[in-house]
């Protein structure tokens, strides 16, 4: 198994993971309460969104899973996948450790490097295209 099947497969695990944690936000964050202080138009948008981008997690979980070997070869198509992939979450590690530094506990951290991870997983496959 070569190092960026390897990369796709825990780029695939962990995408999955941060879909289902997505899936807690409305209770965790609290928002049926605190959408009730915002407009009725804005509270629809965010929570729309988010959904938004849960599907996306779930399908880039479920594209990374079942052809991990096509984006492992990261080649026309996957190429693009794989760097647009990872420049997204290059682009939430730096909102992370700028917007959220002021988060309590340990959870700055931990997002941090998991969205560290998951851009790295995704850009390897891409840097050893490149290099070949």
């Amino acid at each position: 198994m070569t190092l960026s099947i390897i990369c796709i497969y825990a780029g695939g695990i962990l995408t999955l993971f941060m879909g289902i944690f997505h899936t807690k936000f409305y209770r965790l964050f609290k928002w049926e309460r605190a959408f009730g202080k915002i407009s009725m138009p804005n509270a629809r948008i965010i929570y729309t969104v988010h959904l938004a981008l849960l599907l996306l997690f779930f399908l880039f979980a479920a594209l990374s899973l079942f052809y991990a070997g096509e984006l492992s070869r990261s080649t026309g198509l996957a190429f693009g996948l794989n760097l647009g992939y990872a420049l997204f979450w290059i682009w939430r590690l730096i909102w992370q450790i700028y917007y959220f530094r002021d988060l309590k506990g340990g959870l700055h951290y931990l997002l941090s490097v998991f969205f560290l991870l998951l851009a790295l997983f995704y850009l390897i496959p891409v840097v050893l295209t490149v290099r070949n």
